[in-house]
């Protein structure tokens, strides 16, 4: 049974990441919750690590100096390029914060989740800061290249097309927009600015958290959808087929935010020595099966995943706004009666 749940884990991890990452830390919010009021400060301290250790290079690079890239250590590389990429914590994250709002603060989980959402709002901090140090440098150049100096832009770069790599770097350059907007909320998080602004003020300020989910899901969208039309390498795109649909893909897709790849394209997939891969199966003789195939034997391409990945983001900020007004339309026939 064990094997059967963490087989469909990492499958759905495989094929739609948003989608399960923010189940699964939306549960261990609700369920550490009571530690995360308590100690806060440990969590604050212990989940600044990762960012830590992004930005130590970043202002190392700055003046020159070459340092230990962190993301080659075993386990603690992989949790630095989550909080790069943002997909498995600092998007859910955010989403999850946003939800609170929209959902009715009586259910048990949602009363959990609201009273840690300052902690909350403070610890997303980390992973947004480390991806937008990331992607300033990285992605951000090019992107304004493109349309500053177009010309030159596409006389020297390969592309696939044309439109996507506009909404790429459209994309990319509201992520500016969205980071200047989130640094002011994140700030008035902490207790010792939020006790120096009046009340009025500090509401006036959050209401731009609304601007920030719809930037937020522009932003992702136009991610997935450039990368949609211009893949990586800026070759022109493979034609989706059914063996290429179910076959492994040469990298993985990108989840949220500007690819999720993780290093992940030179790793060989070792089979099972215990177990016949899918391709040189035979009958058992005791009674004549094939070996049963389990969920990770499965692969979803690249693009299908791109695919999912956009019907998710529909269907989270869909979802929300609906709750959302909803809930506000609740709220006035109360004020009303």
């Amino acid at each position: 049974m064990v094997k059967i749940v963490i087989d469909l884990l990492e499958f759905l991890r495989s094929c739609a990441p948003l989608l399960t990452s923010l189940i699964i830390l939306t549960v261990l919010c609700i369920l550490l919750s009571k530690s995360i009021k308590k100690h806060a400060t440990v969590y604050y301290l212990v989940l600044a690590i990762p960012f830590a250790l992004v930005a130590l290079p970043f202002t190392c690079r700055m003046f020159g100096i070459e340092t230990v890239s962190f993301t080659s250590i075993p386990i603690l590389g992989e949790i630095i390029r989550d909080y790069i990429h943002m997909g498995t914590f600092g998007h859910p994250l955010l989403i999850i914060i946003m939800y609170m709002g929209a959902l009715d603060p009586k259910i048990p989980g949602v009363k959990k989740l609201l009273a840690i959402r300052k902690e909350l709002s403070i610890i997303s901090g980390f992973p947004v800061l480390a991806h937008s140090l990331i992607r300033v440098t990285s992605s951000v150049p090019n992107s304004f290249k493109f349309f500053a100096d177009h010309a030159e832009y596409m006389a020297n770069t390969k592309v696939a097309s044309e439109w996507g790599v506009g909404i790429s770097s459209f994309s990319f350059l509201l992520g500016i927009i969205m980071l200047l907007i989130f640094i002011p909320l994140w700030v008035t998080s902490f207790d010792s600015v939020r006790k120096r602004m009046s009340n009025v003020n500090w509401r006036k300020l959050q209401k731009w958290a609304y601007v920030l989910y719809a930037t937020l899901f522009i932003h992702a969208m136009g991610i997935q959808a450039g990368g949609l039309l211009n893949p990586r390498g800026g070759g022109a795109p493979r034609p989706v087929t059914v063996e290429a649909t179910v076959a492994e893909s040469a990298r993985s897709t990108a989840n949220g935010h500007g690819g999720h790849g993780h290093g992940r394209e030179n790793e060989t997939v070792k089979p099972d020595q215990n177990t016949q891969s899918v391709q040189t199966a035979r009958p058992v003789a005791t009674g004549g099966r094939m070996p049963t195939k389990g969920l990770s034997d499965f692969k979803v391409s690249a693009p299908v995943k791109g695919y999912i990945h956009i019907l998710s983001l529909i269907l989270i900020f869909g979802s929300y706004l609906y709750l959302r007004l909803r809930k506000a339309k609740k709220d006035r026939l109360k004020l009303m009666h």
